[in-house]
């Protein structure tokens, strides 16, 4: 080999040494920056979890509305509803929540332009909610009020909830049912759980027992919480309930007869099919009554699914900061 050639493959063999020499230098400090940026989020995420818990008392104002046999449209028929409740602040990713909400639920078939079988049912209803539920949130980013690192996040929410129900029914037909609500009129508001509309409450229907006015049901939901302050927060927040009755509105079977109702309550019998059907009937057939009448006997009154009831409260909140920690840098 020349002195050319060996200067050349001298050359050419330090070049190679340097050549993997840097790239096994650039590997481990690559290697040590991401080990280095894992362990960074790793002890931040460490420390977003290990804040001091923190409790909360809290109030919202909003609307009820539910989705059933007499209603199947979101936020119609609303009504005012409120909440209060307290918070436990676990971390700043999960929350404990303990609430009490009230509010009303109205449908009525004479609203349904669409489906003319549920219009021609001509059925209405209304009751009031009260609940007490208990529910765990999760904050999708990390969240302390009074906190300006973490001063927002959305969240969502399930547990369990108790709730009392009541639906009542105008006793005479009329137009609009909802039209100042019965007060001081001769068109009052009747208590339809005790009359058995289905035949409930009916010797004649042994096999079908009352419902229950105090139920369980699920909540689940979805909001954004936002930290206005030192000590407060707001938090929009939607929450349908999961229930586990067909009855919220009244209406959950079949007709019964209007004859055997009549039998034991002319009101019941009343109460059961208030149809156009029954209307065109009794207009057609002068003297006859309820009692005469059996079009819709053993017909479904319920729609014809198998979907049970729900219900649903929105609105916005505000929450107090009632115990917090010592102040520490929060930027």
């Amino acid at each position: 080999m020349g002195e050319g050639q060996e200067k050349l493959a001298t050359y050419y063999h330090k070049y190679l040494y340097l050549c993997v020499t840097y790239m096994r230098n650039l590997f481990f400090m690559k290697r040590f920056s991401f080990l280095a940026i894992l362990s960074l989020l790793i002890s931040i995420d460490v420390h977003s979890q290990t804040n001091e818990t923190y409790s909360e008392l809290g109030a919202m104002l909003g609307t009820s509305y539910y989705l059933g046999d007499l209603n199947d449209k979101h936020f119609r028929q609303t009504q005012p509803a409120a909440n209060i409740h307290y918070r436990y602040n676990l971390n700043n990713r999960l929350a404990i929540r303990a609430g009490f909400s009230a509010g009303q639920v109205r449908g009525s078939d004479k609203l349904n332009r669409v489906d003319t079988a549920k219009f021609n049912r001509n059925l209405h209803f209304r009751s009031y909610i009260y609940e007490l539920s208990g529910v765990i949130e999760f904050n999708f980013l990390p969240y302390e009020t009074g906190n300006r690192r973490y001063p927002f996040s959305p969240y969502i929410f399930t547990g369990l909830a108790m709730y009392n129900f009541n639906p009542q029914s105008r006793q005479f037909d009329t137009e609009n049912p909802f039209d100042n609500d019965g007060k001081d009129s001769n068109n009052p508001w009747l208590d339809l759980q005790p009359l058995g509309t289905e035949g409930q409450q009916s010797s004649h229907y042994p096999e079908k027992a009352p419902y229950q006015l105090v139920q369980f049901a699920i909540p689940i939901g979805i909001g954004l919480k936002l930290s206005v302050g030192d000590n407060l927060s707001i938090a929009l927040e939607y929450g349908m309930r999961k229930l586990f009755t067909d009855y919220l509105d009244d209406v959950g079977g079949l007709y019964a007869d209007p004859q055997y109702l009549a039998m034991e309550n002319l009101t019941t019998a009343l109460q059961s099919d208030k149809s156009n059907a029954l209307q065109d009937y009794l207009i057609a057939n002068d003297g006859s009554d309820i009692t005469t009448w059996t079009g819709n006997t053993g017909a479904a009154r319920a729609n014809e699914n198998d979907w049970m009831d729900w219900y649903q409260f929105a609105g916005l909140s505000i929450a107090y900061k009632i115990n917090k920690k010592s102040k520490v840098c929060q930027y």
